[in-house]
């Protein structure tokens, strides 16, 4: 879980990053420059954290991996910005849900209050992000509704991409079974 938020926030650092790049309002780019600063340090306390609890993971060659789409240049600022709220809230209400199970093994041999102290240190960061975004998101005039309309597509493009090599693979070994024996015939005619 550590390991995913990892990943989460490295990729929010480089769209931050893109967005302060690309935005010539300085105030602004100010904010995505904090904001992508906030982003590589959770990624960095999350890493480390999980590294501490499964020195083993250090090997993964996918350790460091993050996601970089290019979103603030194929959104445009408005509908980034309603993106960028609704990850922060979605990310925060995941973080919290995972301090809850914690809270809960308080007193337990299992609790772990190292990574509760670095989720309620996020969290505070988050909550933070959501409030520009949504603030910057109305006055850009983006849409909450719009974004999501937007990631329900994304998500299911992706799922679409996912399943449609799996079906290829599957069908095209079918087909192959099915034409082994017109090959054999084939090949008997031919002799």
């Amino acid at each position: 879980m550590l390991l995913a938020f990892a990943r989460a926030e490295r990729s929010s650092f480089y769209d931050m990053m893109e967005a302060a790049n690309a935005t010539a309002e300085l105030p602004r780019k100010a904010q995505y420059v904090a904001h992508a600063v906030d982003e590589a340090r959770h990624a960095k306390m999350f890493t480390l954290r999980a590294l501490e609890l499964d020195p083993s993971r250090a090997a993964d060659p996918a350790l460091f991996h993050s996601d970089f789409e290019h979103l603030f240049t194929r959104l445009g600022e408005a509908r980034f910005m309603a993106f960028v709220h609704l990850g922060e809230r979605r990310g925060r209400a995941q973080m919290q849900l995972f301090r809850d199970e914690l809270q809960q093994l308080e007193g337990t041999p299992r609790a772990d209050p190292k990574t509760r102290a670095l989720l309620d240190a996020v969290m505070r960061d988050e909550t933070q992000h959501e409030r520009y975004s949504l603030a910057l998101t109305k006055t850009l005039g983006g849409s909450l509704a719009g974004a999501r309309a937007w990631e329900l597509k994304r998500g299911w493009l992706r799922a679409g991409a996912a399943v449609s090599g799996f079906v290829f693979t599957v069908l095209m070994s079918a087909l192959y079974l099915l034409l082994f024996p017109l090959a054999l015939l084939e090949k008997s005619r031919r002799a």
